[in-house]
């Protein structure tokens, strides 16, 4: 007897048995299976490859010299199996899509009621005529249908309307991926039945639905991992909508601070300074708001703002240079400004003959270059506090341009000679 197609079924089922089981132990050893939906696909997946087994059980039963009768008793033994495994597979099927409509319209739905007992009693009628020989008959070579074969497919065909029902009522949450992916449960099986005209004696059931189980679990994987992405995206813009709640105040602060100190030694100038900081309240702090990076041409607009008006204060004690070699990037709102307010207050405020802020920028292949330099009276970077101002500033400017444009931040200081900063931003972010 020519066993070509068995030994091709036993390499199937053991190739497919073994994928089966890398994903069983990979649920099982990430805990994927903590949620309801997930439970129900190990599940499946539990059920699949009990199919798998039997199919692989029958096969190498079938090509060894087993007496007929032990054959035919061990092959109505696996397909019994096979049987329970496949309508408890369908059982499982039915709950997941449930779960899984049920999250994304906000409805408990209940399938469970309908499919556990349309799976148990299908199962058990299979199992009971596969021994009468209602269903189906082996003679220790082939299968035969019996008089009941089409009823005994009834079961599945009401479980698989039920959940097309349920995709149809519900479809409106449900995107085109998804649906694609649910559905593969049935017509992958209907694809295996075209080719098995083509090629007699495969055992096409589990095959497929092991491949749209693969599917399924890819699709939805992806989903769950595009999910995530989008929350902490939004986590992270939650975050820079609270560094710049941070920031802004101390500008605001500062730049009030500075017009306060203005009105007791130079009305004249305090009145011009409030003039300007009025139109620069009113050109431009809407865009303090942005989430994302602005221009640094924008920036640039912020910074000299706010250093006229420090210049208004500190006259010939603040002395501003400019060397803006490239501008044609985009930059987090109030990076340098920050930088250049750190380098005013810290550095030249704190020294007795004033000094000099320089603002620079250029590029080369790689990466943009802003640089803040100022010759106050510096700072030892290894002992600057955690908590002071300085310190928060730094941080979340270094958080801020790390998670919007991939940009660093570095700083150099030496005390009594003067600080550097300098803000390096990929091209790429641009």
């Amino acid at each position: 007897m020519n066993h070509t197609i068995d030994y091709v079924n036993i390499g199937i089922s053991s190739f497919l048995l073994a994928i089966v089981g890398i994903k069983l132990f990979g649920d099982i050893h990430m805990r994927k299976n903590a949620n309801k939906e997930r439970g129900q696909f190990t599940k499946m997946l539990i059920s699949d490859m009990l199919m798998l087994i039997s199919v692989l059980t029958v096969k190498i039963v079938v090509c060894q010299d087993f007496d007929n009768d032990e054959l035919v008793l061990i092959t109505k033994i696996a397909y019994s199996v096979y049987f329970i495994a496949f309508y408890s597979l369908l059982g499982f099927y039915g709950i997941y899509v449930s779960y899984y409509i049920s999250r994304r319209c906000g409805r408990k739905l209940e399938m469970k009621k309908f499919v556990i007992p349309l799976a148990t009693i299908f199962s058990i009628f299979w199992v009971v005529c596969l021994f009468y020989g209602f269903v189906v008959s082996f003679d220790g070579i082939n299968f035969e249908k019996g008089p009941l074969y089409f009823a005994g497919q009834v079961g599945g065909y009401l479980i698989i309307l039920l959940v097309l029902v349920y995709m149809i009522v519900y479809r409106k949450y449900l995107k085109k991926d998804n649906v694609i992916a649910l559905l593969s449960i049935v017509f992958f099986p209907l694809i295996g039945v075209i080719l098995r005209a083509f090629v007699p004696g495969i055992e096409i059931m589990p095959y497929m639905i092991c491949l749209s189980l693969i599917l399924m679990d890819n699709t939805f994987q992806y989903e769950q991992e595009r999910l995530l992405l989008e929350q902490e995206d939004k986590i992270s813009r939650d975050r820079i909508k609270i560094l710049l709640t941070q920031i802004k105040p101390h500008f605001l602060y500062n730049v009030l601070n500075s017009i306060y100190v203005l009105c007791e030694k130079d009305p004249e100038k305090a009145q011009e300074a409030i003039g300007r900081f009025s139109d620069y309240l009113r050109g431009n702090l809407s865009n303090l708001e942005k989430e994302d990076c602005i221009t640094f041409l924008r920036e640039m607009e912020h910074v000299t703002n706010y250093l006229s008006l420090e210049k208004m204060r500190f006259r010939e004690k603040l002395t501003i240079k400019y060397d803006i070699r490239d501008e044609s990037f985009d930059i987090p709102a109030l990076s340098v400004q920050l930088l250049a307010e750190n380098a005013v207050k810290h550095g030249i405020h704190k020294k007795e003959e004033g000094g000099t802020v320089r603002i620079e920028s250029y590029s080369d292949s790689e990466y943009y270059y802003v640089i803040v330099e100022d010759d106050g009276v510096g700072f030892n970077p290894d002992e600057y506090k955690e908590g002071d101002g300085l310190h928060i500033g730094l941080d979340n400017l270094r958080e801020r341009l790390l998670r919007m444009c991939g940009g660093h931040l570095v700083v150099e200081s030496t005390p009594g000679v003067g600080t550097k900063s300098t803000i390096t931003i990929p091209r790429g972010s641009n």
